[in-house]
């Protein structure tokens, strides 16, 4: 009850307050409801155009990667045919509606991406066209259209093998074959935060909206791009798990060593052990993202003469990176380190060699003793 008398009085002293207040003086103009909400359409519509037109310049960038080093992800290969798709699932609520404006879309599933150069691209298939089968089964519609389309291809899909879409563009209907190539088999999404940053998680590449508009060249977006596909390549994510793992373990048998002494740690040291162990060789992983990175970078036809200077780049943003090393290198070393790579690279290109990086001398036994699947030959 004394709450609600106290609420009831600061609403009085802010009414009287605002009664003593000084109010614009010149007459502006008078916004009607429908008017308001118009704009409001248009304006959610220019931000979907804008989402749109950055993971395009990211999904072009991404194919080129993948295809191109694909002998360099190993086992983790996957058909891929150079087109994505959506429907009006991918939006909600307003947001949905500004689609539906924008892109004409409906539940059915529509071409949202070519990739330039692809075998789509080759093959004639456009941006729009509707996707109704694929050697003569429907496509899904609606709900998670695009998520079970996607698991379909890989079972239909293999290098080489022509798979016919059943198309329809406009009024017209048509069948267009496309024999998929061999890529790295990882997603690649943008997410519309604005946030400058982007990571993999072991199956995954995710870029955010603030990092593509920090991009200034598609040179930059590879170099980032190439950088976390490393990631994925290279397995960090699985060694990170397993140290993790390690630890949590090592912390575990002081839990119980201090459990039989009579002292109750509540799992202190496993939490502790699991944290340093997920966190060991963090930097070192992220030197190995840079160095195998730039190989990904060069195999793809971008120039990587500039991949120091992007780093410095982003130092400005972040100048607490010049001298402090956390999980990741100090900027000062991570742009020595680059040049070497790049400099690495180019001998390698002077003297027709083949772009590879160096490995281990362990790690090239362990991998030549290693069985090969049928994609990986």
């Amino acid at each position: 009850m004394l709450q609600k008398k106290s609420m009831v009085m600061v609403a009085m002293l802010t009414a009287i307050a605002l009664t003593g207040c000084v109010s614009p003086q010149s007459r502006t103009p008078t916004v009607n409801k429908e008017s308001a909400l118009n704009e409001a359409q248009k304006q959610r519509e220019m931000v979907v155009e804008d989402y749109i037109s950055s993971n395009k310049k990211l999904q072009a960038v991404a194919s080129k990667v993948i295809v191109s080093g694909a002998e360099m992800c190993g086992e983790k290969v996957k058909p891929y045919f150079g087109f994505s798709t959506w429907n009006d699932d991918a939006f909600k609520d307003d947001w949905k509606r500004a689609a539906q404006s924008k892109y004409n879309l409906t539940g059915q599933l529509h071409v949202s991406y070519v990739a330039p150069g692809s075998v789509a691209d080759i093959a004639g298939l456009k941006e729009g066209d509707i996707i109704q089968a694929a050697n003569g089964a429907l496509t899904p519609y609606g709900k998670n259209a695009s998520t079970l389309f996607d698991t379909k291809l890989k079972e239909l899909g293999k290098p080489g093998t022509p798979v016919e879409f059943t198309v329809r563009r406009g009024p017209t209907e048509s069948k267009i074959s496309i024999a998929p190539t061999k890529a790295c088999d990882f997603n690649v999404r943008l997410s519309p935060d604005d946030v400058k940053n982007a990571y993999a998680d072991g199956q995954n590449i995710v870029f955010f909206k603030g990092m593509m508009d920090f991009f200034r060249t598609d040179e930059e977006i590879a170099l980032v791009f190439s950088h976390e596909l490393a990631h994925n390549s290279m397995k960090h994510i699985d060694a990170k798990k397993k140290n993790a793992t390690i630890g949590t373990l090592l912390g575990l048998v002081l839990d119980i060593a201090a459990a039989a002494g009579g002292v109750n740690t509540n799992g202190d040291f496993s939490r502790i052990g699991g944290n340093a162990g997920g966190s060991a060789y963090s930097v070192e992983f992220e030197q190995e993202a840079d160095y195998v990175g730039l190989y990904f970078m060069a195999q793809a036809g971008y120039k990587i003469d500039d991949a120091p200077n992007f780093w410095r780049r982003m130092a400005t943003s972040n100048s607490a990176a010049i001298t402090i090393k956390s999980s990741h290198p100090t900027t000062p070393e991570r742009f020595l380190a680059l040049e070497s790579t790049v400099n690495e690279i180019k001998d390698k290109v002077a003297k027709g060699e083949p772009l590879k990086h160096e490995m281990k001398p362990q790690q090239v036994a362990k991998e030549a003793s290693a069985p090969r699947s049928v994609m990986g030959q």
